[in-house]
């Protein structure tokens, strides 16, 4: 994106496009997970399959990070914060679920169960109650990141990094190695890094995405890096990843449902894939598209509609089928379930708009807030 089109607010459909394959990192991720898709519990632990659903996973276990990363460098020159769009994040999400709920679970003519009610709701959406604290407290961040000269913006990202990144890490690391949680090490809290879940990790990205807006802003008197570089660095990032995870599952830790270590979100080398992932994509000269425009759109939405299709995917028998059968199930059920998103969410605003509307012409005074 070239300076310009930042002073007009206006975002480079390349990184829109960006938010679409970050919104497939997110499916990639439940689809494989134990808890959620199952695809990683079904499948053979030694099996192609295997690789194939690790592979998959290594290569956008950056998505989230990339949302913040985003984020922060759009939203750094940013004062004012509006009320209305954390209101709007969380109406969604509650209307999305119930909708879900009464589709999946009323058909059924059970007694009402609390316990199911509440899974509709948690723990799978943390993201949005974080994502919602960081919005709101982003303006504060500006203001002191702005403050600061060049030299002290590097200081402390360098601290936040050390300090929220690597040494969290290596906690991690050893407390797998000696088999044993090290409680009350770890500078993000007393029960760990809670594997980058945290809002710790949010405002770190957040920071990084403001470093990545200064970068573009000197970008000519700096010499640029070249997108085969790029490409490079991410392949190798990549490859780094897949072997640290394959070497710990086969090694040190074999039960799927343990959360390994290269896929904490605080990881250093999963926080490098996410800057490289925006660096590779902020150089495609795509002219504004419509197309992308709209279907990036869907990316929030597709977060909180996607875990819900999973069970109308058939993941079980794809896990347990041949490897390009896998490989094809995960590509089309990640697009299918994005279109739908797409298509629901384009609904749910059509449906809310004049709500939205009324709102807007009615709540004037205190709806909005800046800081500096």
């Amino acid at each position: 994106m070239n300076n310009q089109s930042i002073s007009r607010g206006n975002r480079q459909s390349g990184i829109e496009l960006l938010r679409i394959l970050a919104a497939f990192g997110v499916i990639f991720q439940h689809y494989n997970s134990p808890h959620i898709g199952g695809a990683i519990r079904f499948a053979s632990q030694d099996s192609g399959k295997m690789i194939v659903l690790t592979v998959t996973h290594v290569i956008m276990i950056c998505a989230v990070d990339l949302f913040i990363l985003i984020t922060g460098y759009f939203m750094r020159d940013k004062k004012k914060r509006d009320l209305l769009k954390p209101i709007s994040l969380l109406g969604m999400y509650v209307v999305f679920e119930l909708l879900f709920y009464c589709v999946q679970e009323l058909p059924k003519g059970e007694a009402f169960d609390f316990q199911v009610f509440l899974n509709y709701f948690i723990p799978h959406y943390w993201f949005v109650f974080v994502y919602v604290a960081l919005y709101l407290i982003s303006p504060y961040i500006n203001f002191v990141w702005l403050r600061l000269d060049r030299k002290s913006r590097k200081i402390l990202l360098g601290v936040t990094l050390g300090l929220f990144s690597v040494y969290p890490l290596i906690i991690d690391a050893a407390g797998y190695l000696i088999g044993n949680s090290l409680r009350g090490t770890s500078t993000v809290g007393l029960e760990g890094s809670d594997g980058g879940y945290t809002i710790v990790n949010f405002v770190l990205m957040y920071l990084l995405g403001c470093y990545l807006r200064d970068r573009e802003d000197d970008e000519t008197a700096g010499k640029q890096w070249k997108t085969r570089q790029i490409g490079l660095l991410l392949a190798l990032n990549v490859a780094v990843l897949l072997g640290w995870t394959l070497l710990e599952k086969s090694v040190i830790v074999r039960d799927p449902s343990v959360l390994a270590t290269p896929y904490r979100y605080h990881n250093p080398l999963v926080i490098t894939e996410a800057l490289l992932y925006f660096m590779l994509f902020k150089r495609l000269r795509i002219k504004g598209s419509r197309v992308i425009n709209s279907l990036a759109a869907a990316s929030y939405p597709s977060y909180l509609i996607h875990i819900n299709l999973f069970r109308y995917c058939g993941i079980q028998q794809a896990a347990q089928g041949s490897v390009l059968q896998l490989i094809v199930h995960i590509l089309v059920s990640s697009v299918c379930i994005y279109l739908v998103s797409w298509i629901l969410y384009t609904f749910y605003s059509l449906i809310t708009r004049p709500l939205h509307n009324l709102i807007d012409r009615h709540w004037k005074h205190g709806r909005t807030y800046s800081v500096g």
